[in-house]
């Protein structure tokens, strides 16, 4: 006998996966640190401090050097927690300003939409986050956005050996590669999807830097924020609308996982 499933009084107003936002990943990065190992801190310096009360408390017993033990250990700890917690004071600066920065380039690419570009921010892939996706008549661009702070004289460029320099200086962690491989990630979704090749364009973008023209070809774009719309609206056709629709449409799936 068949039995009627039960018909849902209530459901929620909105249902399904949403899109991801701009800096997504970095808030849930900077979430993770003040919800975890901050409390992790904080709770590790309050068991040592229970403790060393306790032993205090029951001082009249017969092994009083506990109460000593474990007021030297509790000040140990409690010393070792403050100098984590003001290092991770710097670490949630630096993700507050990837957040702002992440933010001001998705505002900037939504502004495209009028030239018939779509983005996408905040795509994860292989445990990795690409920044955002834009598709538009001007081609496929897998962007990563870096909001350094600004020094020296605020130059970004590349000199004639290839490497990327902040004010002179060799940028670290290699933001060049970094955006070739999201490229590449972007264009091997698509190939699985779609069963054929698509050239996806690296871009990085540098929030109030000033470019200094690049000496070598790295196949990676760089921009600032300044440069973002003359650059898109620039390119040439290269897409079709029915071409950035299909694209978008499987591009879509991955920004709702």
């Amino acid at each position: 006998m068949a039995f009627r499933s039960k018909k849902r009084k209530y459901r929620p107003p909105v249902e399904g996966s949403l899109r991801r936002l701009a800096g997504q990943s970095v808030r849930d990065e900077r979430d993770k640190l003040l919800n975890d190992t901050l409390a992790d801190y904080l709770l590790l310096i309050m068991i040592f401090w229970l403790l060393a009360g306790w032993e205090w408390f029951h001082r009249w017993k017969p092994l009083p050097a506990g109460a000593e033990i474990l007021t030297g250990a509790a000040l140990l700890v409690t010393a070792y927690c403050v100098v984590r917690i003001f290092r991770m004071r710097k670490e949630i600066g630096n993700l507050n300003q990837a957040e702002k920065g992440e933010r001001r380039v998705s505002e900037l690419l939504t502004q495209l939409r009028r030239k018939r570009y779509v983005a996408f921010d905040d795509l994860l892939v292989d445990q990795s986050n690409i920044d955002h996706v834009l598709v538009g008549p001007g081609g496929i661009f897998a962007i990563e956005t870096k909001a350094y702070s600004i020094f020296g004289n605020g130059c970004v460029g590349v000199d004639e050996s290839g490497v990327l320099r902040l004010s002179n200086k060799p940028a670290l962690k290699n933001p060049l590669r970094q955006s070739a491989a999201s490229a590449a990630d972007i264009a091997k979704i698509l190939k699985d999807r779609m069963r054929r090749d698509f050239d996806v364009i690296p871009v990085l973008i540098f929030p109030g830097w000033t470019l200094k023209g690049a000496k070598a070809e790295t196949g990676v774009i760089v921009l600032n924020d300044g440069m973002i719309s003359e650059f898109f609206e620039s390119r040439p056709t290269v897409l079709s609308d029915d071409q950035i629709t299909n694209i978008c449409s499987h591009l879509d799936q991955t920004a709702r996982t």
